[in-house]
């Protein structure tokens, strides 16, 4: 302990991932793109680093408390400070609520038959994964881009420990900021947090205040258990999951007027004996608690937020073009490939074609789009014939006969953030913000559709757009919104 800072302030969390978790080693593992980082027992867990370099980017944006590399330590050349804030790996917790500490053996070993361990293992072979395109600098997908992504389904929990060593008169305002933090709309972990992975919440924390220079509190210290689950000694304590200053959340609520299907799952959704469809809606399992006990919830209909954000991001250039009066050129003979307006952009981020030394090459997006899930209603399962259309003559292709299974009506709810410290002058923030507004108004008005087969009527639905990130939207509102067609 260092003795100007005999103060620890300890606390045992545990975290909960709202949307499926993709936490890379960064290499492939021969048959998939990506791999899960994993512990001594091959289950998924959260690295300290992970952690600890969200928290302290999002240290940065909180006004009045200590400088991050005072805090979170830093290196520069042959100088450096160490930093105060101690992080454990994240362990993954069974359906009892109990974290996977160390390497099981023995009898310990049995632990790992647990159904949540079980299926956590079982993707070692048989991951869960996303299929995705990389996207060039015009934002459309690139030429021989395409790749996977592991994932580890929603709701699994993990328990984690923070400590933090602090002076004698600390009066306690930077470990509450920290600890706020874990509530925070940004923290979210691993790759593709902007397309829907990585959100993370706090579902339970105990924590205490140790000094270490009086008898009593260093027993007290002393006494406490090592476990992560072990909460003896320690206060519960409750965070509110309340706005942040600079972020902006919202929930989008969408209602199709009719038939609608994302992505190709690989399994049918009746559980047919016979042939299953040829084109299915894309599933995944979640993870759902009651209490400290957590179960498999099967396979639910997946919403992936790449989705909505393609075309969200397709439409927001259309509008923006529009507002700033840049329409296609009639004389020219071949089509235009414009750069993505600048007000998309500010909102999705970009990947620039060079590097210039005034301009980042690239940055990330501010906008936030979570996975949203539903579950599979038998009675709004709809199965259609089709017939393989011959692309020379314009009939229908001999004995190409195939089968789509789509879902009728339903309500989908699909959760927004959008961090609005990033957004400034410098980047068209009005501009962005006035075909952001557009691109959803379309889309709650039935003039925008989502998923698979919008060429045949799919994917159009009515709704709205909830929360303070509506509000916002409408009191900065400069334009007028399209009027529906009559």
């Amino acid at each position: 302990m260092p003795r100007h800072l005999p103060v620890i302030y300890l606390a045992r969390a545990v975290l909960e991932a709202v949307t499926p978790l993709s936490i890379s080693t960064g290499s492939p593992d021969g048959a998939f793109d990506s791999a899960l980082v994993r512990d001594a027992n091959a289950l998924p867990t959260i690295p300290a680093t992970s952690l600890a370099g969200c928290l302290r980017q999002l240290w940065r944006e909180i006004p009045d408390v200590t400088d991050v590399d005072t805090l979170f330590g830093f290196q520069d050349g042959d100088d450096g400070t160490p930093s105060r804030l101690a992080v454990s790996w994240g362990a993954l917790l069974d359906s009892r609520g109990r974290p996977a500490e160390g390497l099981l053996l023995s009898g310990e070993a049995e632990r790992l038959q647990d159904p949540l361990f079980a299926k956590a293992l079982a993707t070692l072979d048989a991951p869960d994964y996303r299929n995705r395109v990389r996207l060039g600098h015009r934002g459309a997908a690139a030429d021989t881009g395409k790749f996977d992504r592991v994932v580890l389904p929603a709701g699994n929990r993990f328990a984690v420990e923070l400590r933090l060593h602090a002076p004698a008169d600390d009066p306690g305002t930077d470990w509450d900021a920290l600890l706020a933090l874990l509530a925070h709309p940004g923290l979210r972990l691993g790759g593709a947090s902007r397309a829907g992975l990585g959100r993370i919440r706090c579902v339970e924390l105990h924590q205490g205040r140790f000094m270490l220079s009086v008898r009593d509190q260093t027993q007290a210290f002393l006494g406490l258990g090592r476990g992560l689950d072990d909460y003896a000694g320690l206060e519960p304590e409750t965070l509110a999951h309340a706005g942040v200053d600079g972020w902006l959340t919202g929930r989008l609520t969408l209602r199709p007027r009719g038939l609608w299907r994302f992505g190709q799952g690989n399994a049918d959704l009746e559980d047919r004996s016979d042939k299953a469809a040829d084109l299915l809606p894309v599933t995944e399992e979640q993870v759902i608690w009651n209490g400290n006990r957590g179960e498999r919830t099967g396979r639910m209909l997946l919403i992936p937020a790449s989705s909505i954000k393609g075309a969200l991001a397709h439409r927001m250039a259309f509008h923006a073009n529009r507002f700033a009066g840049s329409w296609a050129d009639p004389d020219s003979d071949a089509p235009a490939e414009p750069e993505l307006p600048a007000a998309v952009s500010a909102l999705l981020g970009e990947i620039k074609g060079n590097t210039d030394a005034d301009e980042p090459a690239e940055r990330v997006g501010c906008l936030f789009i979570d996975d949203a899930f539903i579950a599979i209603d038998p009675s709004a399962i709809a199965r259609l014939m089709h017939n393989a259309i011959d692309r020379f003559t314009g009939g229908v292709r001999d004995r190409v006969l195939y089968e789509e299974q789509s879902l009728l009506g339903g309500t989908l709810a699909i959760d927004i953030a959008l961090d609005q410290r990033r957004l400034t002058d410098r980047d068209g923030a009005d501009a962005a913000r006035r075909a952001f507004e557009a691109a959803i108004d379309d889309l709650c008005r039935g003039r925008l559709a989502l998923g698979s087969r919008t060429t045949t009527g799919n994917g159009f639905c009515d709704g709205e757009l909830t929360g303070p990130l509506a509000d916002w939207l409408i009191a900065t509102r400069t334009s007028q919104p399209i009027e529906e067609a009559v």
